[in-house]
């Protein structure tokens, strides 16, 4: 027998940031606005857009293309440097709104987040959560920035709300409930389904499901056992009926990556770029308590012509015997593996994780303390110049000799390191 659509009212609220980061950038300059603007993580001849006003995106300027190529789109189009600063200010703002509604508030992202209002109909007293998003959207406005616009998305599960935020933007909203479900389906792609890419395509494709609506009405036992033969075929089939399925996870792995704008194959000025970033994988273990008894390096080398495809990265990880959390520590196990790769090949990108994570052990300083617990206190009081003064005011004095930046990049994804 098919599972009802959840009789249930829609009381959860997804909101999104338009094009966030460019969005951003024309607050805060408003000679930007109306313009086409990209934002990059490099602003150098490699520079690709990783994201784009709505006034580049109509003229055909989206995430990936190159600044050279948005330029024969558009003679004004403005390639900006991403600027991670401002984008945790304004990070900061919206999960302020955000709690301010409703106890069980969370960001998402960096530019979305979610207002759950199960539970809150005695303090709304009757009020619509259409007119609460009305109030939300005129209080980016003056709150944030008069030209900061939102989509929100008002559904019985977070999976549809998110659904709903993707209608009419920029600066939409739409409501998802019993009634009109079947209709939303018949509306949409599969690919326009959050989490429905082109292999999941593929997949619904050879289990003869083409469209949304098709999806919604599939039986579970198919979902089940042919189409994704497993129990996410059941989690589907509750999704798409507005019953949550979504599960909030703790953090798995810490990492950095960095596409390098000076390559090199310079072995010193390699071990600066990996002290570089196992500092920035210790802070971000210190900041939630947690310590790494895994690594796992990857360096991405120049393609030279000829050159095997197999020879264009290289990785290496290890499971060690005793978690740590020090740069200094993370440092010596990178150069560990460092030690094992193609020391005579450019490396042009870096990226390191720290996994297998467990809460770290803090201990109060004596003068009987072993030297390790004073080196953890050393680097705390070094954090906290570098919190109160700017990055890499204090380091190592290798770092000072690397001629790459290694920039915070625009935190895409998790952003429980900052939360």
């Amino acid at each position: 027998m098919e599972l009802r659509h959840n009789q249930a009212p829609p009381e959860i609220m997804h909101i999104d940031l338009n094009s966030a980061f460019a969005m951003t950038e024309q607050q805060a300059n408003p000679l930007l606005r109306g313009k086409p603007v990209g934002v990059t993580n490099r602003l150098n001849d490699y520079a690709i857009c990783i994201t784009a006003s709505y006034e580049a995106r109509a003229l055909g300027i989206n995430i990936g293309t190159r600044a050279r190529e948005a330029k024969q789109l558009a003679a004004d189009f403005v390639m900006i440097e991403s600027d991670p600063a401002k984008y945790q200010y304004i990070h900061r703002l919206m999960r302020e709104i955000f709690e301010s509604y409703s106890p069980v508030a969370y960001m998402k992202s960096v530019d979305e987040g979610i207002i759950d209002f199960r539970g809150m109909q005695p303090i709304l007293k009757g009020r619509p959560l259409e007119d609460i998003a009305l109030e939300i959207k005129e209080r980016f406005r003056t709150e944030i920035g008069d030209y900061m616009t939102i989509n929100i998305g008002i559904a019985q599960n977070r999976w549809l709300a998110k659904v709903a935020a993707s209608f009419h933007k920029p600066d939409g909203l739409t409501t998802i409930d019993k009634d009109n479900i079947l209709a939303v389906m018949g509306m949409l792609q599969l690919t326009d389904l959050p989490y429905i890419a082109t292999r999941m395509k593929l997949r619904l494709n050879y289990a003869g499901i083409y469209t949304p609506f098709e999806f919604y009405h599939t039986p579970e036992p198919i979902l089940t056992k042919r189409v994704f033969k497993s129990i996410n075929g059941h989690h589907w089939y509750l999704k798409l009926r507005g019953y949550e399925t979504e599960v909030q996870y703790g953090i798995k792995t810490v990492g950095r990556s960095y596409v390098l704008e000076y390559r090199t194959s310079n072995p010193v000025e390699v071990a600066a770029l990996l002290y570089k970033s196992a500092a920035k994988v210790a802070r971000r273990l210190k900041v939630n308590d947690l310590s790494a008894r895994g690594l796992m390096l990857y360096l991405g080398y120049t393609q030279t012509k000829g050159a095997e495809r197999s020879r264009r990265g290289w990785f290496e990880r290890k499971m060690y015997n005793t978690p740590v959390h020090r740069a200094d520590q993370i440092y010596s196990r990178a150069l560990d593996l460092y030690s094992r790769s193609h020391q005579d090949r450019v490396v042009s990108s870096l990226y390191m994780t720290a996994y297998e994570l467990t809460p770290t052990q803090q201990s109060q300083l004596f003068l009987w303390d072993s030297v390790d617990a004073k080196l953890n206190r050393a680097e705390d009081a070094m954090n906290a110049l570098n919190d109160r003064y700017g990055e890499e005011t204090i380091t190592a004095a290798k770092v000072l000799a690397s001629k790459n930046q290694m920039k915070d990049k625009i935190p895409f994804g998790s952003i429980r390191y900052f939360q």
